[in-house]
């Protein structure tokens, strides 16, 4: 298996490349190593030994993370501190250890002692609540894509033969969006520019998105070297093995296994009642049911100053409605012109930062990430992702990512330019 593997989003005891021909190479790129956890330890790993889950410090230069951070900035914070100290020359001595200020761990012997709004996930504290509302947190000064020079993007996308991993949204990010979704199908030009990202060998593709499995599967099935993700991260489809069909299985971190559908049918029963009432009161809008949420479309409301109107009470009756209903795990979300009603442990920076840890973890880091998106539920890639990596936003609006274009147009014209960066080998 080479190098270009995809980690295939499973945790537990299954790695995500062949054990026999995993990649035993310990020297991580300063800055760009991930924290994780795992039930197998590989080489260069050392444990903490702090009681509770176990967490793996992976090596970065000389240096170590610490095995929690109180945020994800500290996190990041602490990736950039201990890329500075294995930075060194190749004839200096190794650093050791990075020594930090002492902190007190977190102590955690049960999950489910945990508190409801601390979710704790490869090792860096996320916050659900932080995450499911990025217009709490502070922005970044976002900065033009295009004012970037082609020695800038190369520091971000290097034209190396490593593998080099993208995260793309796709409506309203690689497609325009339309009056309903269905009339959102790829474009020629988009067709194009994706078979040209899937023939790149150094390019490891995934369309992360929104819809679910059979349109990802009809309209992006046949890229064999992509990893496809629907609804925001309930289903995946890895990259399929040479000659093998593409399959599609419930990722983990969705919050369950089967036997939370019964619950799952429960809530949906009771918020699908009250937003088919939305759909009864406000003419063009409807509803769209997925397996993992419920999706209420107000683009094609005629009076827009009154969908807005209707999609902000729509917010207010449904948390309300969840309140009364004691629903657990559910989170209720705005986006362009959408309403959607879904499991709060479904996110897409969960699943980006898992399969970039797995990557790291088992010696065969991406050189590069991008991530791209224009959505509220793309803020949770831009949280996720540390310094280093290439974060687009696609559109106007208050972001995480540190880049800016205004069109879906202009993202299509910047994976064009990635194109004809030629990888060096040797």
């Amino acid at each position: 298996m080479t190098p270009l593997a995809l980690a295939r989003g499973r945790s537990g005891g299954r790695s995500p490349a062949d054990s026999s021909t995993r990649s035993s190479k310990k020297n991580h790129e300063p800055g760009r190593t991930w924290m994780g956890r795992a039930s197998s330890v590989p080489a260069g790993v050392t444990l903490g030994h702090a009681e509770g889950p176990t967490v793996m410090r992976l090596p970065i230069g000389g240096g170590y993370v610490r095995p929690y951070a109180h945020s994800l900035e500290e996190g990041n914070r602490n990736l950039a501190v201990a890329g500075e100290a294995g930075s060194g020359s190749a004839s200096s001595p190794s650093p050791g250890p990075l020594k930090v200020p002492s902190v007190p761990t977190k102590q955690v012997s049960d999950p489910a002692e945990m508190p409801e709004e601390d979710f704790v996930e490869g090792g860096v504290e996320l916050s659900p609540k932080k995450v499911d509302s990025p217009r709490e947190r502070k922005p970044l000064d976002t900065q033009l894509l295009s004012e970037l020079s082609s020695e800038e993007v190369q520091r971000f996308w290097p034209s190396r033969s490593e593998p080099k991993a993208l995260f793309l949204d796709y409506d309203g990010t690689l497609r325009e969006f339309e009056a309903r979704p269905e009339l959102a199908v790829p474009t020629t030009e988009l067709e194009e520019l994706l078979k040209a990202l899937n023939e790149r060998e150094d390019f490891v593709p995934h369309i992360i998105s929104g819809r679910d499995a059979k349109f990802l599967g009809n309209y992006f099935g046949s890229l064999n070297r992509f990893t496809l993700i629907a609804e925001h991260g309930f289903q995946i489809s890895p990259r399929p093995e040479s000659g093998s069909e593409r399959k599609w299985e419930l990722w983990e971190q969705y919050g369950g296994d089967v036997n939370h559908f019964r619950d799952h049918e429960n809530w949906k029963v009771i918020m699908r009642k009250e937003i088919s009432r939305l759909v009864e009161q406000t003419p063009g809008s409807h509803l769209e049911e997925k397996q993992s949420s419920l999706v209420w479309h107000y683009r094609e409301v005629a009076d827009e100053e009154f969908g807005e109107a209707a999609a902000a009470e729509a917010i207010v009756v449904l948390e309300q409605l969840r309140s009364r209903q004691r629903i657990q795990d559910v989170k209720i979300v705005r986006g362009h012109k959408v309403v959607e009603v879904s499991y709060r442990n479904v996110r897409k920076g969960l699943v980006m930062r898992r399969l970039c840890e797995e990557k790291a973890l088992f010696g065969e880091p991406y050189a590069a990430v991008l991530a791209a998106g224009d959505d509220v539920s793309d803020e949770t890639m831009f949280e996720a992702a540390p310094h280093d990596f290439l974060t687009i936003k696609v559109g106007k609006g208050v972001t995480l990512a540190r880049f800016r274009v205004e069109s879906p147009a202009e993202l299509r014209d910047f994976l064009q330019q990635l194109l004809f960066l030629e990888p060096l080998h040797g």
